[in-house]
């Protein structure tokens, strides 16, 4: 039997499947590398290598270094909203409605949070997101404000609204502050998390306790709450 060629629809299919697993490699060495060392830090050879494809690649789908790191911090920022979306969304449903007490708001709330904190740490188990969204944040990029608008103004904003019904004080910016305190803190516990260590085993990393942290920090900034105390023996 005579094999027959490929027809030039063919061809072009194949060139056009190789041309995308080859740009998926790229965005996925460029969160690794860029996370690790920085936009500054990190080379277009080293990126090729990393991916296994040629240099000029990097131009031709990308337009150059800049045009990858730009992709790769979109895909991380997407895969952050994802996970933030249902957050924003169970407090927003919750603050809004009025059959909600200030208690059930503030536990609803302190349950985000948690889940916020177990997603942050979940986007580190993503081929290195966590990583690249802080090496982002500690750059100071050009697009960090437009980053910061985007994606974390509105969790801000959401956890402000939440802990302001809920709390026994009239001050909203106590509220604001104690929000913006609580994006930061669960940022800079996926910074210190030990998951960055190249020595550390992943069966050693204990799961966070970051609901009593942020517990403690709410009931301080906001006010005295009847059942704090015994929540937080619970969750020591």
């Amino acid at each position: 039997m005579i094999s027959q060629a490929p027809t030039d629809k063919q061809t072009t299919d194949q060139r056009k499947l190789k041309g995308q697993a080859t740009r998926e490699r790229l965005v996925i060495e460029a969160i690794n590398l860029f996370g690790q060392k920085g936009y500054e830090g990190t080379n277009t050879r080293s990126l090729a290598d990393a991916a296994q494809c040629n240099l000029g690649l990097i131009t031709f789908h990308f337009g150059g270094k800049l045009g990858l790191y730009n992709v790769a911090l979109t895909r991380v920022k997407n895969r952050l909203n994802e996970f933030l979306s249902p957050i924003i969304n169970t407090l927003e449903l919750n603050t809004n409605n009025d059959n909600v007490s200030k208690k059930e708001l503030y536990k609803i709330t302190i349950k985000s949070i948690d889940e916020l904190s177990r997603s942050l740490l979940g986007m580190e188990q993503i081929a290195g997101h966590g990583l690249l969204l802080l090496r982002d944040l500690q750059d100071k990029t050009e697009d960090l404000n437009v980053s910061y608008k985007t994606v974390f103004l509105p969790l801000v904003s959401s956890l402000e609204k939440a802990l302001d019904k809920a709390s026994s004080h009239k001050d909203p910016l106590r509220s604001r502050l104690s929000a913006f305190m609580i994006v930061n803190a669960s940022l800079e516990y996926l910074r210190n998390y030990p998951i960055f260590f190249p020595e550390a085993k992943a069966e050693t990393l204990s799961t966070p306790k970051m609901p009593y942290v942020v517990g403690l920090l709410t009931n301080q900034l906001l006010g005295s709450y009847e059942d704090f105390s015994m929540w937080g023996s619970q969750n020591k």
